[in-house]
């Protein structure tokens, strides 16, 4: 049999086209915080009693800064590929568990993309078009069936946006930066130059039930006003979960020029910058309304909702209308700003899936005509096949619940980020001939440890300690069986996949893969 070459092509095709700024934008806009400030503070409160989410989302920053992100960081400046921990992992421990690791975040990155197509009726068309005053139209996009029609146009906007290449999408949400972060800039200005008392006074225009007597409410029924620094802690679940590892522009690192700078800026500035976005724009909401009140509110709607007295869930958007029920121009405004919020968030999480399939196929583990890049340097066939994946998501996810579709997968992939922590403790005393080949820039050492390995550990020390939290404590979802099978199915789906590849590669086309994982794959 002739002699043939192992990866697909010596280039890959990607262009290196995203600046500093690009991938730090990047990783923000994969965490969006006016989106993530919804989810926490409507849902929160309810889950974990005594909470104050202002203080476990700034000390969320520094807590995923001294792991996770100083991690990524590292590794995408030793090995600047896109598909990131696949293409690390699979050279500098096994290329199964490489696979397994990059299959499974994959998996995590499709189900956030389903999520987010899948409430833009619900979370955030709904309440503009009820303040609109159209509510039957705000009742059926928040319908299984307006909620996924909604969520396909949007995907299939979002595919055609990616193949036109890294260069126009990095382009365009450079500006949604800029409208997204200033719409969180004017809500909170409101928010923060509004006093307590006149809040007070027109909810109480509006409520049935008083101020005072939501507290009492709530009390009633078992929540428990104020706050403690052991509910703070336990709080560090939802930061955990928008912030992540903070490590989303090593998965484009193929496209991104000047790495030994731009991983710094992507990760480690894009943490801190949406860290405290997170913080300042979620803390406006105590500011004006009153933590116990807001945390109380939300109680309610959650646990009592037979009770909660308002015809909006407590949404940030929601405080808005209370303020101000007359200026619809404003409601509206803000609202369009907060919905452009989820626009921001949701195709980033397209394009990293489709870089890490297109890893794994130049690597030969997927068919190699899913490498085919169009001449903007787009991956095509991985963008559509990724689109169609997250299409069929969106579709369970408008049925599934908030314990399947977010907590125990979350749990799973913790476990699994705590491995790659372990990975990397261990990587530079084990590998180390592969370590010493990495740039200065990257071997970096404190005490005579390498940080890549003082990062690993701690990054594991924060992962498990997050699964931990999220199976053991009720109020979070805990434990579903169901669930946590199904998400380590699909783990442990990439196992056949990677024996499957490697035996037909050798079999049928006579390619020793062994080979080609001993080699940094092409830029």
């Amino acid at each position: 049999m002739a002699a043939r070459e192992l990866y697909v092509r010596k280039a890959s095709g990607l262009v290196r086209a995203m600046s500093a700024f690009d991938a730090m934008n990047l990783n923000i806009s994969m965490c969006s915080p006016p989106q993530g400030v919804l989810w926490a503070w409507t849902f929160g409160p309810a889950m974990i009693l005594g909470v104050n989410l202002t203080l476990s989302y700034f000390l969320g920053i520094w807590v995923i800064l001294v792991s996770g992100a100083i991690l990524y960081a590292l590794w995408m400046i030793a090995i600047p590929r896109s598909g990131g921990d696949y293409v690390w992992f699979s050279r500098a421990v096994h290329p199964a568990f490489g696979f397994a690791v990059n299959w499974f975040f994959s998996f995590v990155f499709l189900n956030w993309y389903a999520m987010n197509l899948q409430t833009m009726g619900p979370f955030w068309l709904s309440p503009i078009l009820y303040t609109l005053g159209y509510k039957e139209l705000a009742d059926w996009a928040s319908s299984w069936v307006g909620s996924v029609i909604i969520g396909t146009i949007f995907n299939i906007a979002f595919t055609i946006l990616l193949l036109y290449g890294i260069s126009l999408y990095s382009k365009l949400w450079k500006y949604l930066f800029f409208i997204v972060l200033a719409g969180s800039i004017v809500y909170a200005a409101i928010l923060y130059l509004t006093p307590t008392s006149v809040f007070i006074s027109r909810f109480n225009a509006i409520s049935s039930v008083k101020y005072n007597e939501i507290i009492d409410l709530a009390m009633k029924h078992g929540w428990v006003a104020g706050w403690t620094m052991g509910a703070v802690l336990m709080g560090l679940v939802f930061p955990l979960q928008n912030y992540n590892w903070a490590g989303f522009p090593a998965y484009v690192a193929g496209e991104v020029r000047r790495v030994e700078k731009s991983a710094w800026i992507g990760i480690v500035g894009g943490l801190v910058v949406m860290g405290l976005w997170y913080t300042l724009l979620g803390n406006s909401i105590y500011h004006v309304a009153g933590l116990d009140f807001h945390n109380a509110l939300a109680y309610i709607y959650n646990r009592l909702p037979d009770k909660y007295p308002l015809p909006l869930p407590p949404y940030p958007q929601t405080y808005l209308w209370i303020l101000y029920p007359d200026l619809v121009w404003l409601q509206v405004l803000v609202g369009f700003l907060w919905f452009l919020s989820n626009v921001y968030l949701t195709p980033p999480n397209l394009l990293i899936t489709s870089r890490n399939m297109f890893a794994w196929s130049f690597d030969r583990l997927l068919p190699t005509r899913l490498t085919k890049v169009n001449e903007k340097g787009a991956p095509v066939y991985t963008i559509i096949v990724s689109a169609i994946i997250g299409e069929l998501i969106m579709m369970f996810v408008a049925t599934a619940t908030y314990q399947v579709m977010i907590m125990n997968t979350f749990i799973v992939m913790m476990v699994v980020l705590g491995l790659v922590g372990l990975a990397s403790f261990v990587f530079p005393f084990v590998k180390k001939e592969m370590y010493n080949m990495f740039p200065d820039q990257a071997k970096i050492s404190i005490g005579g440890y390498p940080l890549i390995s003082l990062a690993g550990l701690t990054t594991a020390v924060v992962a498990f300690w997050g699964a931990y939290s999220m199976a053991s404590v009720p109020a979070l979802g805990g434990l579903s069986t169901a669930s946590l099978i199904f998400n380590i199915a699909i783990l442990l789906a990439s196992i056949p996949v990677y024996v499957g590849a490697y035996l037909y590669n050798k079999r049928v086309l006579g390619l020793d893969l062994t080979l080609l994982f001993k080699e940094i794959p092409p830029g």
